[in-house]
């Protein structure tokens, strides 16, 4: 459905012009027709009466099919999309609470603590030893502010672009998670694309990894991005248990990170599909449109 409704609103022009070429024909055929089918000494009242049924039974099923059946389509995706979106917004808020509290808020009195403390008492002999593991407590409170930072923007998205992006998701994901994972990006190294596009396709792939670690049980998994002319393309493979990609019911977490990705993608213009099954792993496949900004 969605390249159904990707085909009809990316050639606005075609399908108008489509509808008012089948609007003409059906009237000249009638205009020909209809008379050699009136009774003699018919009214013309009569005659555009009937005229303005047969037009109206042929055109409605038309202009349904070609623009009221589309719209609401898009305004179904387009609910659907704001819904799952809220919602991943509150769980969102809900983890950064409770990262604020025990990653950086407990660290944070400790050291407040700790300082009134050590300035109460200046000459006590483990001064110096208090100052240093306070100082370790501020190091650990600002490498929490940077984690919760970069989950919400990572920085090197912005300043050095999509490959150092993915390639630092790549590493903090091996450094705290036992999986072994290849990155490949050299297509598009030193490239800078549209921020629109590197967004969606960052969000989608880090999406997709932690799908990897969360549901997978995979202890090896591939990522590959590369550009295609126009479009950028991703595809991330696990090695891991896998699932029936064909059954619509699926636990909530796993279907709202799978509905998501494919939302991202199709608001960015793209496509994201993926392809399972159990015991063979999983690939998610991302095309998302963009020119090449700058090099």
């Amino acid at each position: 459905m969605q390249t159904t409704l990707s085909s009809y609103w990316k050639t606005p022009v075609r399908v108008w012009g489509g509808v008012l070429v089948a609007v003409f024909l059906t009237e000249i055929g009638i205009m020909l027709c209809l008379p050699m089918l009136m009774p003699p000494g018919h009214s013309r009242l009569f005659e555009s009466a009937i005229d303005s049924i047969v037009l109206t039974a042929v055109v409605g099923p038309i202009l349904w099919l070609s623009i009221v059946k589309p719209i609401r389509e898009v305004l179904r995706i387009r609910t659907s999309y704001l819904s799952g979106l809220f919602s991943e917004i509150e769980i969102e808020r809900r983890q950064m609470a409770h990262d604020l509290h025990d990653g950086i808020g407990q660290p944070l009195s400790l050291l407040v603590s700790g300082l009134k403390s050590a300035l109460d008492d200046l000459s006590h002999p483990d001064f110096e030893h208090r100052l240093i593991n306070l100082s370790i407590l501020a190091e650990s409170a600002l490498e929490d502010v940077k984690r919760i930072a970069t989950g919400l923007r990572p920085s090197l998205l912005d300043d050095l672009g999509l490959r150092p992006a993915l390639e630092r998701l790549v590493l903090d994901i091996r450094g705290n998670h036992e999986i072994e994972i290849s990155f490949d990006g050299k297509d598009i190294e030193g490239q800078r694309f549209a921020p629109e596009a590197e967004t969606a396709l960052f969000r989608i792939v880090q999406e997709a990894l932690a799908n990897v670690i969360r549901h997978s049980g995979a202890k090896r998994a591939e990522v590959h991005v590369w550009r295609a002319g126009d479009t950028l393309r991703a595809s991330v493979m696990d090695f891991g248990q896998g699932f029936d990609a064909r059954m619509r019911k699926t636990p909530e977490s796993v279907h709202l990170g799978l509905t998501g990705m494919k939302e991202r993608a199709t608001i960015r213009g793209g496509e994201c599909s993926i392809v399972s099954k159990p015991g063979e792993g999983t690939i998610v496949h991302v095309t998302i449109p963009s020119q090449v900004a700058t090099k």
